[in-house]
């Protein structure tokens, strides 16, 4: 791809960026991004496929960030499960949560994009998608504790994704209600107590 290319490439993307911000996958319209990056119609079609090609292209790093964020996890077996709930604290978890509000709040259009703009397109469903993912964790370390004898309750697979869920979406809701990034640090944090301490008393792990 030339440099003249890549150039134009760039400035489609830059507009295309600030038409879906403002109007959202389903209303943008490729003629606009065409007036705004002053370009043909062509120029567009050359690199993109269609509209939502434009922009699965602008979040898509974002979004396998996350999923690889989400299914980075060790897997819980018997053995490993005393090891986990020993040293799993809120510290721990709050650490965790905010490594990606970080990777989060450096992207920010992007996330704005995938979480507000995104209706119409493939990745409208993405909290869903990604508590799927999250859910499997959490199902794999309550059934661990379960079999290990350290609970004695075993949530079914709606109840642990309708908790997962809770947490997903009040992460999420950072971006969706563009809350600022000193106000988002407290936020996790009893968030994180929250889900935390939800999650013990579910399980009756004794609390730490």
């Amino acid at each position: 791809m030339s440099y003249c290319s890549d150039l134009t490439k760039e400035r489609i993307m830059e507009c295309a960026k600030a038409e879906f911000l403002k109007k959202g996958f389903q209303a943008a319209q490729l003629k606009d991004i065409v007036t705004a990056a002053k370009v043909t119609t062509g120029a567009v079609y050359r690199h993109f496929k269609d509209k939502e090609a434009l922009f699965l292209a602008l979040i898509e790093d974002v979004y396998h960030y996350t999923l690889d964020f989400m299914d980075n996890a060790e897997p819980y077996d018997k053995v490993g499960i005393r090891e986990a709930i020993e040293r799993d604290s809120v510290e721990a978890s709050y650490m965790q949560a905010m490594t990606y509000i970080n990777y989060m709040y450096d992207h920010l259009e992007e996330f704005q994009l995938l979480l507000k703009c995104s209706k119409g397109s493939r990745v409208e469903n993405f909290i869903e998608e990604i508590t799927n993912q999250y859910a499997k964790q959490n199902s794999e370390f309550v059934k661990a504790a379960y079999e290990a004898g350290y609970t004695k309750y075993l949530p079914s697979d709606i109840e642990i994704h309708i908790l997962t869920h809770g947490y997903i979406t009040a992460l999420c809701e950072c971006i969706l209600h563009d809350v600022p990034y000193e106000k988002a640090e407290d936020y996790v944090k009893n968030i994180i107590k929250f889900q935390h301490y939800g999650w013990y008393g579910v399980l009756g792990l004794p609390f730490k």
